[in-house]
């Protein structure tokens, strides 16, 4: 294993966090051919450290069992949808509730491997509440620079982990730039591991991505699309590594097209592929209420990635967002955060426009559990939980129900 430029191929010594010194780069960890053949041999299981060999690392991850999250087939919506087949990779299933404890478990390893007494990283939620979790179990103190606004549930999940939480007014309506000196000058100053998952900043920990596409390949084939959710764009570069690792190893023949799915209220991946441009613009101003993905700022890694791979990106307004993700709940079973809805939110569109064909495989990447964000039927459980309470008979039970309003019906996919 070494450690590359992704634009001028200059080494860096291992471990090297930001950009490359050379260039100005992103840094990317390389495998030899030899870890890479060893991906046919790795068997299912939780915990990421059956992908050691081609994982940055060299003593084995820490872990609570995250990985091995289901590949869910669609019940419902790809019938309405006239998709032949539709798939969920379900990431709210991990043990905080989302993708982000796979990065986790990878960044509290490489803390300990660097010989680092605490960690430190800005969230926007989700990091926050698995870095707090992983670090509980490796014992090592974490501090959270955190997102003003972020979802209660994440925020009860990281304090309740025991990491010291920082809001910090416009976090991430900075330049990137800007946070990565903001963080690192702050964790020099605690003599903290610099956790940070953005690839420029520090490009071992999106390394963990990746085992999604390893795991979607091993549980249903090679998907024709992947349709991922992008903020920074960590998980969508990261995954297209995945599957580029696999064609390489000889594992599968056919790459899948990655389609990544921003908020209408930021999307600036969105205005640099339709543009033609080879670099993404830094928004003024964002205006979306989807925690995780209201960010001014994705990075040229993801989109590099999606023209690669012959894909496409595109945006979804809060509330099909938020649609979606009711439907999902009620025609799947499947509750998922909206950040993960919006990729299935993307799909009527993506279908209308010639991006998806009805006969392709297409996978869609849910990213954490629905509890992280409280927002859906909050009001109708509120209601529930103030109604008074019936009798404990089973005449009083029934009129109750006949007297009862039903659910609101969701809109048509249609």
């Amino acid at each position: 294993m070494k450690t590359l430029c992704t634009e001028c191929e200059e080494p860096a010594p291992h471990g090297a966090l930001g950009r490359c010194p050379s260039c100005g780069g992103i840094l990317q960890a390389v495998y030899r051919d030899d870890a890479l053949a060893r991906l046919e041999a790795v068997t299912p299981g939780r915990g990421i450290d059956r992908y050691r060999a081609t994982l940055p690392v060299k003593t084995p991850i820490l872990s609570l069992g995250e990985g091995d999250t289901p590949l869910l087939r669609s019940r419902r919506l790809a019938d309405l949808l006239r998709l032949d087949d539709l798939r969920f990779k379900h990431e709210g299933l991990n043990p905080s509730g989302a993708f982000k404890d796979r990065l986790a478990a990878l960044a509290v390893t490489l803390a300990r491997e660097a010989g680092s007494r605490s960690l430190l990283s800005a969230s926007s939620g989700n990091l926050g509440a698995a870095l707090a979790a992983y670090c509980a179990a490796a014992a090592l103190p974490c501090t959270i620079l955190l997102e003003p606004g972020a979802p209660a549930a994440k925020i009860r999940q990281t304090v309740a982990a025991g990491a010291y939480v920082v809001p910090v007014a416009g976090l991430f309506a900075q330049p990137p730039e800007a946070i990565a000196a903001l963080t690192g000058e702050v964790a020099a100053r605690l003599d903290a591991y610099h956790a940070f998952a953005w690839a420029p900043v520090n490009p071992y920990i999106l390394e963990a991505s990746k085992t999604i596409a390893y795991e979607v390949v091993a549980q249903g084939g090679v998907p024709d699309v992947v349709v991922v959710p992008v903020g920074g764009g960590d998980t969508l570069a990261a995954q297209w590594r995945g599957y580029q690792e696999l064609h390489v190893a000889g594992i599968i023949e056919g790459l899948p097209r990655l389609v990544g799915i921003q908020a209408l209220g930021a999307a600036p991946l969105l205005q640099a592929f339709e543009s033609g441009s080879e670099h993404v613009p830094m928004l003024a101003d964002v205006r979306s209420s989807i925690s995780g993905i209201n960010i001014p700022f994705s990075g040229a890694h993801a989109l590099a990635a999606v023209r690669a791979s012959g894909g496409h990106v595109a945006a979804v307004s809060d509330g099909e967002i938020r649609a979606m993700q009711a439907r999902l709940l009620r025609e799947e079973g499947v509750w998922a955060e909206p950040v993960g809805a919006a990729t299935v939110a993307a799909l009527p569109a993506l279908l209308q426009e010639g991006r998806v064909a009805s006969h392709e495989r297409v996978v869609c990447v849910l990213t954490g559990a629905g509890f992280k964000d409280e927002v859906l039927a909050a009001a109708r459980a509120h209601a529930v939980s103030a109604r008074r309470s019936v009798p404990f008979s089973p005449a009083a039970i029934i009129e109750a129900l006949q007297g009862a309003d039903p659910p609101p019906a969701d809109a048509s996919l249609d």
